[in-house]
């Protein structure tokens, strides 16, 4: 099996691409730390499966998903991501991910991901009892977990500032919580938003 490793931090694609290179079933390991270098490898050597990181700093490792789905319709596309949100999850097996794992899981976990042949892996912790978003509930949080203020987020989602003030006030209640910096702190503890990251 070749395998194409996608993360931008150099120790743990070194360490992952190492232990691959271990493995009786892996005859080629290839590394990429951005999402740019990752598809002119992918263009270049033939893979069997994709290990892809989220937060890449060129782009989004969902859209590498997109793509090696058209480059390569034939390798196993694993996420692997220190953002293991439900949404995250979804949205990765959307764009053709295989698998979604927890970087804070095992090695065998991939690996078995890797060989899998079946329906889609996908581990993500177990939620703090479910809230239900709609998805501009959810976009309005993912902002507010970027530092965002209503009247910017107004701006980007091209809302009125009565709408994004709306979908707070609704996302305060959802999560029971008074005030702007306790939504975007309970929505962390959760896994709803990874805070100062872009997903």
């Amino acid at each position: 099996m070749a395998v194409l490793v996608v993360d931008d931090h150099r120790v743990f694609t070194d360490a992952l691409r190492m232990s691959l290179e271990r493995q009786d079933d892996v005859a080629a390991v290839t590394v990429a730390h951005s999402a740019r270098e990752a598809l002119a490898r992918a263009r270049r050597v033939e893979l069997d499966a994709a290990i892809i990181d989220l937060d890449l700093p060129d782009g989004s490792g969902l859209d590498v998903v997109a793509a090696l789905r058209g480059l390569r319709p034939g390798a196993r596309t694993i996420v692997l991501t220190a953002h293991a949100r439900p949404d995250l999850a979804e949205r990765a097996i959307a764009a053709g991910a295989a698998a979604f794992l927890a970087k804070e899981g095992t090695l065998d976990r991939v690996l078995g991901a890797l060989r899998a042949s079946a329906a889609p892996v996908v581990d993500v912790p177990a939620a703090l009892g479910a809230i239900e978003l709609t998805p501009r509930e959810s976009d309005v949080l993912r902002l507010l977990g970027q530092g965002r203020e209503p009247a910017r987020i107004a701006v980007e989602l091209r809302l009125s500032l009565h709408t994004v003030r709306g979908h707070v006030k609704a996302l305060m209640a959802k999560l029971g919580v008074h005030s702007q910096l306790e939504a975007v702190v309970a929505a962390h503890r959760r896994g709803l938003i990874s805070v100062g990251s872009r997903y």
